[in-house]
């Protein structure tokens, strides 16, 4: 039974729990020049449904505060909101995301890419790095429109960029929502595949065009007549092989 000064709130206790509104409150929030403590305050208050009571704060500065389902309104002090606020910590952490189901009427690919092909991987990875270096809206949208495609349009890479300018005017903490989407996704990869993506120290700088055309060649060993069939093959299985492939060459490697 609870105790009666007890505080329970409900919130989403990981990533793929928020609901889309919630999704894009914290993408707004991202972008936002708010300190750590800041973040988690305000995603908590949000998450929670917390509001300040129609009170006069206390001598000392702590506030009163409401809570659906608690009648009786409740005092907490800066330090007190504070440490309830890290239990939104995990918000700080690439995480994976549900995605937002529509944009501009088109569907988003499952969250983990189960029904995306290796070329729509590879075109996914290409618009993120670009994105990542030069922070252009454009890359962005053109991830998006990897990531998201009207239920009746077939793959066409050829038309990514034609495809992305009905995303252009989306609120950017929508398009925010996608990029943190793929962040998650991304983190899942090495965990599917540790061999793969072992992070072996390499002198020569790190180049996008020469880090998907790698993996290209590691299935077609160097025979570019199959290129096209290996990008229409699924992501995952052409990740699985690579990780089979990195496996065996570590295995050789250290015999």
């Amino acid at each position: 039974m609870a105790k009666q000064n007890e505080i329970r709130l409900r919130i989403p206790r990981q990533m793929d729990q928020l609901t889309g509104k919630q999704l894009v409150f914290i993408s707004r929030l991202f972008m936002q020049k708010y300190t750590e403590t800041e973040f988690l305050v305000k995603a908590l208050l949000y998450l929670s449904g917390m509001r300040l009571a129609n009170r006069e704060p206390e001598p000392d500065g702590a506030r009163w505060y409401t809570v659906p389902g608690r009648r009786k309104p409740f005092l907490l002090d800066a330090d007190q909101l504070a440490m309830m606020a890290n239990n939104c910590r995990y918000l700080l952490e690439p995480g994976e995301i549900k995605p937002l189901k529509w944009l501009k009427g088109a569907r988003a690919l499952h969250y983990r890419l189960y029904n995306a092909s290796f070329d729509e991987y590879l075109m996914a990875e290409n618009y993120y790095f670009a994105f990542v270096e030069t922070r252009k809206e454009e890359h962005l949208d053109n991830l998006i429109s990897v990531l998201y495609r009207h239920p009746w349009h077939r793959w066409d890479a050829s038309l990514i960029r034609r495809r992305a300018r009905k995303f252009r005017n989306l609120d950017y903490a929508i398009k925010n929502t996608v990029f943190m989407w793929y962040i998650g996704f991304r983190a899942l990869v090495p965990k599917r595949c540790p061999e793969l993506f072992s992070g072996k120290k390499t002198s020569k700088p790190f180049s996008a065009r020469n880090y998907i055309n790698g993996m290209i060649h590691q299935l077609n060993n160097g025979d570019i007549t199959l290129t096209k069939k290996l990008l229409k093959q699924s992501a995952w299985a052409a990740l699985d092989e690579l990780e089979q492939r990195a496996l065996q060459a570590n295995e050789l490697t250290v015999k």
